[in-house]
Protein backbone atom coordinates (compact mmCIF):
# COMPACT_ATOMS: atom_id res chain seq x y z
CA UNK A 1 0.00 0.00 0.00
CA UNK A 2 1.21 3.31 -0.90
CA UNK A 3 1.93 6.02 1.61
CA UNK A 4 0.10 8.95 2.16
CA UNK A 5 3.22 10.97 2.50
CA UNK A 6 4.06 9.28 -1.03
CA UNK A 7 0.53 10.41 -2.49
CA UNK A 8 1.06 13.80 -0.55
CA UNK A 9 4.08 14.56 -2.25
CA UNK A 10 3.20 13.19 -5.94
CA UNK A 11 0.47 15.65 -5.47
CA UNK A 12 2.42 18.23 -4.76
CA UNK A 13 4.95 18.30 -7.19
CA UNK A 14 1.93 17.70 -10.21
CA UNK A 15 0.67 21.25 -8.36
CA UNK A 16 3.83 22.99 -8.55
CA UNK A 17 4.62 21.69 -12.21
CA UNK A 18 0.97 23.10 -13.37
CA UNK A 19 2.20 26.19 -12.19
CA UNK A 20 5.22 26.52 -13.34
CA UNK A 21 5.54 29.12 -16.43
CA UNK A 22 5.33 27.85 -19.85
CA UNK A 23 4.76 29.39 -23.46
CA UNK A 24 3.46 28.27 -26.48
CA UNK A 25 6.63 29.56 -28.53
CA UNK A 26 9.73 27.47 -29.30
CA UNK A 27 12.96 27.85 -28.37
CA UNK A 28 13.87 29.44 -31.41
CA UNK A 29 11.40 32.60 -31.63
CA UNK A 30 11.72 35.52 -29.67
CA UNK A 31 10.37 36.15 -26.50
CA UNK A 32 9.18 39.55 -27.62
CA UNK A 33 7.22 38.28 -30.94
CA UNK A 34 4.27 40.86 -29.87
CA UNK A 35 4.57 44.27 -29.94
CA UNK A 36 2.32 47.15 -28.74
CA UNK A 37 0.72 49.42 -31.82
CA UNK A 38 3.02 52.18 -30.41
CA UNK A 39 6.23 50.76 -30.94
CA UNK A 40 4.53 49.45 -34.21
CA UNK A 41 4.18 53.10 -35.41
CA UNK A 42 7.66 53.63 -34.36
CA UNK A 43 9.17 50.48 -36.35
CA UNK A 44 7.73 51.67 -39.21
CA UNK A 45 8.59 54.91 -38.97
CA UNK A 46 12.10 53.60 -38.81
CA UNK A 47 11.68 51.67 -42.27
CA UNK A 48 10.27 48.68 -40.99
CA UNK A 49 7.86 46.71 -43.66
CA UNK A 50 3.85 46.35 -42.76
CA UNK A 51 2.64 43.18 -43.86
CA UNK A 52 -1.53 42.97 -43.48
CA UNK A 53 -2.15 39.43 -43.22
CA UNK A 54 -6.11 39.81 -43.58
CA UNK A 55 -8.08 39.51 -46.69
CA UNK A 56 -8.35 41.48 -49.53
CA UNK A 57 -11.19 42.91 -49.00
CA UNK A 58 -10.34 43.93 -44.96
CA UNK A 59 -6.91 45.37 -46.30
CA UNK A 60 -9.42 47.44 -49.23
CA UNK A 61 -11.67 48.68 -46.62
CA UNK A 62 -8.88 50.48 -44.84
CA UNK A 63 -5.11 49.74 -43.96
CA UNK A 64 -1.91 50.68 -41.76
CA UNK A 65 -1.02 53.71 -44.25
CA UNK A 66 2.94 53.53 -44.33
CA UNK A 67 5.75 53.40 -46.50
CA UNK A 68 5.91 50.27 -47.25
CA UNK A 69 2.50 47.85 -47.04
CA UNK A 70 2.09 44.91 -48.24
CA UNK A 71 -1.13 42.36 -48.01
CA UNK A 72 -0.95 38.83 -48.23
CA UNK A 73 -3.65 37.19 -46.58
CA UNK A 74 -3.13 34.51 -44.00
CA UNK A 75 -6.51 33.02 -44.37
CA UNK A 76 -9.31 33.17 -46.69
CA UNK A 77 -13.35 33.06 -46.10
CA UNK A 78 -14.84 30.44 -47.88
CA UNK A 79 -18.40 28.88 -47.70
CA UNK A 80 -16.90 26.03 -45.76
CA UNK A 81 -15.86 28.84 -43.07
CA UNK A 82 -12.10 29.94 -43.05
CA UNK A 83 -9.28 28.05 -44.48
CA UNK A 84 -5.64 28.79 -44.17
CA UNK A 85 -3.47 30.17 -47.23
CA UNK A 86 -1.75 26.89 -48.13
CA UNK A 87 0.81 29.51 -50.03
CA UNK A 88 1.09 32.19 -47.29
CA UNK A 89 4.80 31.02 -47.13
CA UNK A 90 5.60 30.83 -50.19
CA UNK A 91 4.30 34.08 -51.15
CA UNK A 92 5.77 36.21 -47.87
CA UNK A 93 8.96 34.05 -49.10
CA UNK A 94 9.06 35.71 -52.65
CA UNK A 95 8.32 38.79 -51.37
CA UNK A 96 11.18 39.38 -48.58
CA UNK A 97 14.00 37.69 -47.11
CA UNK A 98 14.16 36.47 -43.81
CA UNK A 99 16.27 39.16 -42.51
CA UNK A 100 13.58 41.84 -43.35
CA UNK A 101 12.54 43.80 -40.53
CA UNK A 102 8.52 42.85 -40.83
CA UNK A 103 5.57 44.21 -39.09
CA UNK A 104 2.86 42.01 -39.00
CA UNK A 105 -1.30 43.15 -38.22
CA UNK A 106 -4.02 41.63 -39.27
CA UNK A 107 -7.94 43.29 -37.57
CA UNK A 108 -7.18 42.54 -33.81
CA UNK A 109 -3.20 41.06 -33.41
CA UNK A 110 -4.68 37.06 -33.36
CA UNK A 111 -4.37 36.53 -36.97
CA UNK A 112 -1.31 37.94 -37.07
CA UNK A 113 0.33 36.03 -34.27
CA UNK A 114 -0.14 33.04 -36.34
CA UNK A 115 0.82 34.73 -39.24
CA UNK A 116 3.97 35.51 -37.55
CA UNK A 117 4.77 32.06 -35.29
CA UNK A 118 4.69 30.55 -39.22
CA UNK A 119 7.52 33.15 -40.66
CA UNK A 120 9.74 32.71 -37.19
CA UNK A 121 9.51 29.02 -37.49
CA UNK A 122 10.85 29.11 -40.90
CA UNK A 123 13.66 30.96 -40.82
CA UNK A 124 12.76 34.65 -41.06
CA UNK A 125 14.85 36.65 -38.58
CA UNK A 126 13.23 39.86 -37.26
CA UNK A 127 9.13 39.82 -37.56
CA UNK A 128 6.85 41.36 -34.89
CA UNK A 129 3.64 41.40 -34.22
CA UNK A 130 1.16 44.14 -33.32
CA UNK A 131 -0.97 43.45 -30.45
CA UNK A 132 -4.27 44.87 -30.87
CA UNK A 133 -3.88 45.29 -35.07
CA UNK A 134 -5.69 47.59 -37.05
CA UNK A 135 -8.42 48.25 -34.39
CA UNK A 136 -5.28 49.27 -32.10
CA UNK A 137 -4.01 51.24 -34.65
CA UNK A 138 -7.51 53.22 -35.43
CA UNK A 139 -8.07 53.54 -32.00
CA UNK A 140 -4.63 55.83 -31.81
CA UNK A 141 -5.42 57.44 -34.59
CA UNK A 142 -2.47 56.70 -36.34
CA UNK A 143 -2.61 57.25 -40.11
CA UNK A 144 -4.73 55.19 -42.55
CA UNK A 145 -5.21 54.58 -46.05
CA UNK A 146 -8.16 53.16 -47.96
CA UNK A 147 -8.09 51.72 -51.58
CA UNK A 148 -10.85 52.87 -53.88
CA UNK A 149 -11.87 50.83 -56.44
CA UNK A 150 -12.27 52.67 -60.08
CA UNK A 151 -15.67 51.91 -60.33
CA UNK A 152 -16.04 53.68 -56.88
CA UNK A 153 -14.10 57.07 -58.12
Amino acid sequence: MVSSHFIRSVLFIFIVYLHLPCTTLSNSEPEDITIDVNQAHKLLHQGHTFLDVRTVEEFEKGHVNSEKVFNVPYWFYTPQGQENNPNFLKHVSSLFNQTDNLVMGCKSGVRSLYATRVLVSSGFKSVRNMDGGYIAWMEKRFPVKVELKYDEL
